[in-house]
């Protein structure tokens, strides 16, 4: 290709991301902060040497999306402007999936799975969250490319930057040592393919060994992780019928309510197209492609197996894969040549759509005012119970301070008070105060343990109730108060 139209396409995936940051950038201050990202926060506030420690041992996610997260809030963001840890990364996955696309399928095929990256409604909902996903996203594809790059091209460069990649995805999620087995399995396959220039697998294997020692520093929390009980506290054992739902929103559309299920069986039609137009190509194609396939294969099984004995399989864990699925797509759709690429146009107008990024998207939940009433209404001495503990991180980010109060809860009490600045009352019970101790109930979707907790306090106690969440158990926040008779 001649280097005008080259530096036309690399343009043209640019420009993908730019436009994916736009989008990402136009949505951010329509968000309100959520229970993880409030975790995030938190973290964020800590010492790095107890981030990197005592505190580190306790989260069940590695501590590196949260030192950058300290850094972003030392320098003045806000816990919602620390969503650009997300943004920035998932806005550069679109040009990694344009170039990895370019370079299996050519220039139209780049153009095209950037566009749908930059589009994706999954990976935009998923960027608009101070959390590790989008990052480790990033590095997934970055390391599927670079190895791709590596083992084609021998230059030592290529694998110095492979071993970054993967030891910043190491210390960026627990499930990146998942991908990195994953990893091997496609350079595996393209040594069997015969596509690695001869003496590479030394290298490679060099690489491996250096990016395993980067990581024995935190390989002891992991296992201890392992060991204990903690990641338990939410994450259920995951059925079939979970793992298939998984991989849906993995190599589907949806958001897209209509026409389903024809929507998702078009864009995985697409993907199986694009895995077969390459294997038909033969060479790279072949192989790299028979690669991508393993990967999302191998991926969501391993997870799900793992899963059985340690529940790790969440509804985010496995998005990572979804650029490393739409590349596949753009290879179809690159092979239509325009028509592709006004389809994959349309696909991604119909994705901003089901979003949709121009409308701001506030939640029902009514921390702000909680944290307004409990400010104004307690006195010092008063009892709280707090049902989940995690809602205390929203109650202080809006304000409130639990300084003075006695704190309850009733659920993963022993997880949650090992967290510095956290001083729970002990034990999982409900409040057992002194008689004359005034006793507020905050309970979020739990309107039926909000009751139970209002009964066994009422023989000495009167209710006032100040905010009812609803008749349903998810419907909102329940507030009561609870004054000596």
């Amino acid at each position: 290709m001649p280097v005008g139209k080259q530096r036309l396409v690399a343009s043209g995936i640019a420009a993908a991301g730019l436009l994916g940051l736009a989008l990402r950038l136009f949505m951010l201050p329509h968000r309100e902060l959520t229970f993880d990202e409030a975790a995030t926060a938190y973290f964020a506030s800590l010492p790095w040497a107890e981030l990197w420690g005592a505190a580190g041992r306790q989260e069940t996610n590695p501590p590196l999306f949260y030192a950058l997260a300290g850094i972003g809030a030392r320098l003045g963001l806000s816990p919602e402007g620390l969503r650009l840890l997300s943004i920035l990364p998932d806005a550069a996955t679109a040009a990694a999936a344009g170039l990895l696309a370019w370079r299996l399928g050519g220039a139209l095929a780049g153009l095209a799975a950037a566009w749908l990256v930059a589009c994706s409604a999954t990976l935009i909902e998923l960027s608009l969250e101070a959390r590790a996903y989008s990052l480790l996203g990033l590095l997934g594809l970055l390391a599927i490319l670079l190895a791709l790059t590596a083992l084609r091209d021998g230059r030592w460069r290529w694998f110095a930057a492979l071993g970054l990649v993967e030891a910043l995805a190491l210390y960026t999620h627990n499930v990146a040592a998942i991908m990195l087995a994953a990893l091997n399995g496609f350079a595996l396959v393209l040594w069997l393919g015969g596509q690695v220039r001869p003496g590479m697998e030394r290298r490679w294997l060099a690489v491996q060994a250096g990016v395993a020692l980067a990581w024995l520093f935190w390989l002891p929390t992991v296992l201890f992780q392992l060991g204990d009980t903690l990641g338990r506290f939410w994450i259920p054992v995951p059925s079939l019928t979970a793992l298939r739902y998984a991989v849906q929103k993995v190599v589907g559309l949806p958001w897209i309510d209509w026409p389903q299920p024809w929507a998702d069986a078009a864009f995985i039609g697409l993907g199986a197209a694009g895995a077969a137009l390459l294997v038909r190509r033969g060479g790279l194609g072949r192989w790299a492609a028979l690669g991508l396939v393993a990967v999302l294969a191998s991926v969501p099984a391993a997870t799900w197996i793992i899963s059985q004995w340690r529940p790790l399989m969440n509804g985010r864990v496995l998005l990572w894969l979804v650029p490393v699925f739409i590349v596949l797509v753009g290879v179809a759709l690159g092979r239509m040549r325009w028509a592709g690429l006004a389809l994959a146009a349309l696909l991604g107008v119909a994705q901003l759509h089901a979003v949709p990024f121009w409308r701001p998207t506030a939640s029902a939940e009514r921390w702000p005012e909680v944290a307004a009433l409990l400010s104004a209404r307690m006195q010092p001495g008063d009892a709280i119970l707090v049902v989940p503990m995690e809602a205390e991180l929203m109650l202080r980010h809006h304000g409130w301070n639990a300084a003075g109060y006695e704190l309850y809860g009733t659920r993963d009490v022993a997880w949650y008070g090992r967290f510095p600045g956290r001083s729970l009352a002990p034990g999982e019970a409900l409040p057992a105060p002194e008689r004359d101790t005034t006793v507020w109930i905050v309970t979020r979707r739990a309107t039926a343990r909000h009751e139970a907790a209002v009964a066994a306090l009422s023989a000495t106690r009167q209710e006032i109730r100040l905010l009812r969440g609803g008749a349903r158990d998810d419907s909102g926040i329940d507030v009561s108060v609870m004054q000596p008779r």
